[in-house]
């Protein structure tokens, strides 16, 4: 059976580097073999998944956006403060379907300077959480903001798609 890859799907492959696993690093330059997009672990996905945190029972709808270096989540009620010497930010995080939610404490990775197109830029918190898409739990970095006007509340990035899948915006919901 042949698969057929939509021109916008080959071009991030081929443009975004998301033709080689991460795992093992740079096995896929060192021989020279072209990975194709059905063995990414996750295949090929659409512009839009679900994901699943720890704590909640039903799944976050996100947006797949290889613009973005950093993934997003929606995060309220964002407080910093220090714990063993260390910068740390509790924030909450509410599921917009069926609006269950939840508080976290994490320690913060770093702050993100984020560039607006129509304002000025932004000084965001990024902290590492524990997600799954499909059939992979990861941990990844997040940046905390307010999506709430936004379609979307989680923003996957390459920080999360780069190795694992090839993206076709036309298709949705795909795992």
């Amino acid at each position: 059976m042949v698969r057929s890859i939509s021109f916008a799907a080959l071009a991030l492959l081929l443009a975004g580097g998301g033709c080689h696993r991460d795992l093992p690093p740079s096995a896929a330059s060192e021989t020279g073999r072209f990975v194709a997009p059905t063995d990414l672990p996750l295949g090929i996905i659409g512009g839009s998944e679900v994901v699943y945190l720890k704590g909640f029972a039903t799944p976050f709808e996100a947006r797949v956006d290889t613009g973005a270096t950093t993934s997003s989540i929606s995060a309220t009620d964002i407080r910093e403060f220090e714990r063993d010497g260390r910068k740390w930010v509790s924030f909450k995080v509410k599921n917009p379907v069926d609006e269950s939610s939840r508080e976290f404490e994490l320690p913060v990775v770093r702050t993100v300077r984020i560039k607006r197109h129509d304002a000025e830029s932004i000084s965001r918190f990024s902290v590492m959480l524990t997600f799954r898409i499909g059939h992979l739990t990861l941990e990844r970095e997040f940046t905390l903001a307010d999506r709430d006007r936004f379609e979307f509340p989680v923003l996957l990035g390459r920080n999360v798609i780069n190795g694992l899948a090839a993206v076709d915006p036309s298709r949705s919901n795909t795992l």
